[in-house]
């Protein structure tokens, strides 16, 4: 008896289906694997570059490969088989610029000849300051070049790489270059096609381009030498010197520099295109400073001197083997001059109508120099309008510097006439002037005296009468007591331990605690007391019609005035004391010196009995006790 809806011709079927199943899912993998295979092998298919017969600057940044060989370990077997061959990639964003680099790359171009007849091309590394540059093809010897080389051993004579290229009929041409610096240096990577006769036509046309650069700039230099010359301006000079080395980095730049000045020297061929593009770049600053006259504004003059500062650090960086850092700095000191103009407004609205042709002649060089800082650092891509765009823009900007010179000496020339005129003006007032010029030359001499006389009368620190002084105006007061027999007295003033105040805290300290302590004291007193520093911390007043009581009570006033004062010094506050001793003069017999020598032993007794106290002094004769009154 049999299940319902189950035989065994039931089972075969579903085992037949089964491994149809099991064969339809296979199938399909296979067919997605291959799916897989086939886009992966079309994305990293290497575009074909069809080659004609009129091929003229033929750009190939979306066609070649690249691999950057960060170690400079690769050789041309290696790239042209696994796993390197498969590392090839397209430039990024079909930009062949790669900054500042010191990577070697490996640049890979197929070529295809769709015609009947083998065809001849030219293959170009655009950028000239490659130190090596090696050129590969399937079948032919390594064309080698590139400005460490001897410049006859280049396959082609042209200031760029060129390598020839000869495909077959039909065929596929593969050619692999590679690139490399000893040190870092501009990474361009850009490559052209070219038939010879379009090359010959565009070597003609770019020699006819730079040498008219160079013919302007022979005529600009020998103009403004015949007019610095002949008018002693420096203005002239620098800016001549700066167009010189200006030339000089054109020639540097283009290679031409290193085919026809100094080739073989090594050092100066990857030197040239720092220096004279860093000496360009200082001379220009420095015709600015010059021509602008930047030193009325510190802050200004001060800038661009340190633009000079830039340019010794990029050359210290060279000379210590970081050419890398080198290029950025004078990168960088390039794209600062693109704010040239902006002092040329500034003058020019301080006044300098010359500043105008400035104005718009560094405004050209502004946008020459920030294409080629641009182009430099890969933001736009080296062409034949980039590259000569910075020689072009310096070729106006020469044209209309050399107008702003002359207008300066318009310039000047109105400023001559004006003081002229200003001059005839005060010639024909001089004669009344002249008689007032010298009465106020008169006043001001005697006020000169006087201020001499005061300085030599007074002590440089506290502003009190000198030594000198203080005799002298003492013996005329004592003079006068003696005449009309009035009462003279005397108070001698030493500041206590005042040394230690300059042994722990510094002699400027205590200049300061000096002064502030005679001036608490000096504004007691009256302005007929006369005061004066006898040395060091020892001070004197004498006061005329004062009686012995009356001083000692002063020099008590001033004793506690200064033992309650606080002085400070920075953050310090500090505290002084003094000792006193006080003496009546004997008008009749007694000399100054001898009052004052009473004066000093009270003072030492003060000293003696602990300071910052008053002492008086043994009378000198009973008639000098007699003559003291009341002081008024």
């Amino acid at each position: 008896m049999e299940t319902p809806g189950f035989s065994i011709n039931s089972h075969r079927q579903m085992d037949h289906r089964c491994r149809a199943g099991h064969s339809r899912g296979f199938a399909a993998r296979l067919v997605v694997l291959l799916m897989s295979l086939l886009i992966s092998t079309l994305c990293h298919a290497q575009p074909l570059i069809s080659l004609s017969s009129n091929m003229a600057d033929i750009g190939t940044e979306r066609s070649v490969r690249y691999l950057e060989d960060t170690d400079h370990t690769y050789t041309l077997e290696q790239v042209s088989s696994e796993p390197l061959a498969s590392r090839f990639a397209p430039l990024p964003d079909g930009k062949s610029n790669f900054g500042i680099s010191g990577s070697g790359f490996w640049l890979r171009i197929d070529l295809k000849n769709s015609g009947e007849e083998p065809q001849v091309s030219l293959l170009e590394v655009v950028h000239p300051h490659w130190d090596h540059v090696t050129f590969y093809t399937d079948g032919a010897a390594a064309q080698s070049g590139g400005d460490h080389l001897p410049f006859a051993s280049r396959a082609v004579a042209a200031e760029s790489n060129l390598y020839p290229v000869t495909t077959a009929p039909g065929g596929v041409q593969r050619v692999w270059v590679h690139l490399s610096y000893n040190q870092p240096g501009l990474a361009e990577t850009k490559l052209s096609l070219w038939t010879p006769d379009e090359f010959a036509q565009h070597y003609d046309s770019r020699y006819f381009i730079i040498g008219s650069f160079i013919g302007m700039g022979v005529l600009v230099v020998l103009y403004n030498l015949l007019i610095g010359y002949s008018t002693r301006m420096p203005e002239y000079i620098w800016y001549t010197l700066y167009i010189m080395a200006a030339m000089m980095a054109l020639l540097s730049n283009t290679g031409l520099g290193y085919r026809y000045l100094w080739q073989g020297t090594l050092w100066l061929v990857d030197l040239a295109p720092i220096l004279f593009s860093l000496l360009t770049l200082v001379l220009a600053t420095q015709f600015t400073r010059s021509f602008l006259n930047t030193r009325e504004s510190q802050i200004i003059d001060r800038l661009l001197q340190s633009l000079f500062v830039l340019a010794a650090l990029a050359m210290l960086c060279y000379l210590f083997g970081g050419r890398g850092y080198a290029l950025k700095l004078t990168l960088l000191y390039a794209l600062a001059t693109v704010l040239f103009p902006l002092i040329g407004v500034w003058r020019y609205k301080k006044g300098r109508s010359d500043a105008r042709f400035y104005v718009l002649g560094w405004s050209v060089w502004s946008l020459a120099m920030l294409i080629a800082v641009t182009r430099n650092v890969g933001l736009i891509p080296a062409d034949f309008v980039t590259s000569f765009s910075p020689p072009l823009g310096f070729c106006i900007e020469g044209v209309l510097l050399s107008l702003a010179l002359a207008d300066r000496i318009n310039y000047l020339k109105q400023q001559k006439e004006a003081a002229e005129l200003l001059h005839i003006n005060h010639l024909r007032q001089e004669q009344e002037v002249l008689e007032q010029l010298v009465s106020e030359r008169t006043a001001a001499l005697e006020q000169a005296v006087k201020r001499a006389e005061l300085l030599a009368l007074t002590d440089s620190l506290t502003g009190v009468l000198n030594r000198r002084a203080f005799f002298e105006s003492g013996e005329q007061e004592l003079n006068r007591a003696r005449r009309y027999q009035t009462p003279l007295a005397m108070v001698m003033i030493d500041l206590d331990m005042f040394k230690q105040i300059n042994d722990n805290h510094g002699h400027a300290t205590g200049d300061r605690v000096l002064v502030a302590a005679i001036d608490a004291l000096q504004s007691m007193t009256r302005t007929a007391d006369l005061f004066g520093r006898i040395g060091g911390e020892e001070f004197a007043i004498l006061m005329p019609q004062t009686s012995l009581q009356a001083a000692t009570d002063l020099a008590e006033r001033l004793r506690v005035t200064l033992d309650t004062l606080e002085i400070r010094v920075g953050e310090l506050t500090l505290n002084v004391t003094a000792s006193f001793g006080v003496a009546a003069i004997d008008v009749s017999n007694e000399s100054l010196a001898e009052a004052m020598g009473r004066a000093d032993a009270a003072l030492y007794r003060a000293k003696a009995r602990g300071r910052n106290c008053v002492e008086l002094a043994s009378a000198a004769t009973i008639k000098n006790a007699a003559l003291s009154l009341s002081r008024t």
